[in-house]
């Protein structure tokens, strides 16, 4: 099913933006938790409870550079239609431990997530999981659900890092694997600029003074990255849950068309939600209404077939 959405001509309204009162904005603070990975690293996580029982948990993972925090405001719209969202910062980011920007196998980061999934299941076995992916988190998702398990409610993929814009040219990765065998710690800047994640000037403004943000990426990185993206674009037939990808056709940093080519070939199990005109971080763009009312929508369907099916 694909979602084309004309941001240009947009119908949708403030009418189904979700009213947060005061006192439920105070209640779903986001608390913060100590995990430690399967290698003893120590990460930082966040979580945001709704008001009451939730009926589902969202489960986010953030993109290169970010950290947990800057999901505050999109964790709590979850919190207002009734879900328990919980996020961690990836080693190397944010609040947790490790070197910025590098790992040492691509297996480190989906082991954070192992870790924090573990939690959840452990929580909250009795709940649907939805898994969210962001850029690099995207394709850490898709990674994930590849390589571990799908037994997920189903799995949100926005702006996933599966091919860049403007990738490095043959030769600067040619020499990037060579360095990869001799110098894997080495860092290099990742070169993104706040004015391309969002369109939103005081976005912009609070990303480029986030302390907590970084801008490094390793040689081995960049090469595992590589590696998983292929690993993934090889492989659509095997994802065997729900999935819904959103993705901005003004996205200067990842491909917007090879995001629409996995969903099409992964075939009926998958949602398009195209956004014309948009940038990078959609939950921060002039669409995030509209897109949180289709997510919503889909989510909540699936809680409800579950449901029928229990």
């Amino acid at each position: 099913m694909n979602i084309s959405r004309n941001v240009d001509n947009m119908l949708f309204n403030a009418m189904f933006a979700p009213v947060l009162t005061e006192e439920k904005k105070r209640i779903m603070q986001s608390k913060e938790f100590n995990l430690v990975a399967g290698d003893g690293n120590f990460l930082i996580g966040r979580v945001w409870a709704p008001e009451g029982r939730p009926h589902a948990v969202v489960c986010i993972v953030h993109g290169i550079g970010e950290h947990s925090g800057r999901y505050n405001l999109w964790a709590k719209r979850f919190c207002e239609q009734g879900f328990l969202v919980y996020s961690v910062d990836l080693r190397g980011h944010g609040l947790s431990e490790g070197r910025r920007g590098h790992v040492d196998h691509l297996n480190n980061y989906l082991d954070d997530i192992s870790s924090l999934i573990r939690l959840v299941k452990h929580n909250w076995d009795e709940l649907p999981v939805f898994l969210y992916g962001h850029s690099m988190g995207g394709s850490l998702v898709l990674n994930y659900l590849l390589r571990k398990r799908q037994d997920f409610a189903g799995a949100v993929i926005t702006s996933p890092w599966l091919k860049l814009v403007n990738p490095p040219s043959a030769f600067v990765c040619k020499a990037a694997a060579m360095l990869n065998h001799f110098f894997p710690k080495m860092v290099f800047g990742t070169g993104i600029k706040a004015s391309q994640l969002s369109s939103d000037v005081e976005k912009q403004k609070s990303s480029s003074e986030d302390k907590l943000m970084h801008h490094k990426i390793s040689v081995r990185l960049f090469n595992e990255l590589n590696a998983a993206n292929d690993f993934v674009l090889q492989r659509a037939s095997r994802f065997v849950i729900p999935m819904f990808f959103a993705h901005g056709s003004a996205d200067s940093l990842t491909d917007f068309s090879t995001t629409r080519d996995l969903a099409d070939k992964i075939g009926g199990n998958a949602s398009f939600y195209g956004a014309r005109n948009m940038r990078h971080e959609l939950h921060f763009e002039p669409v995030a209404d509209d897109l949180f009312f289709f997510l919503n929508s889909w989510m909540s369907d699936i809680i409800k077939l579950d449901a029928d099916a229990d």
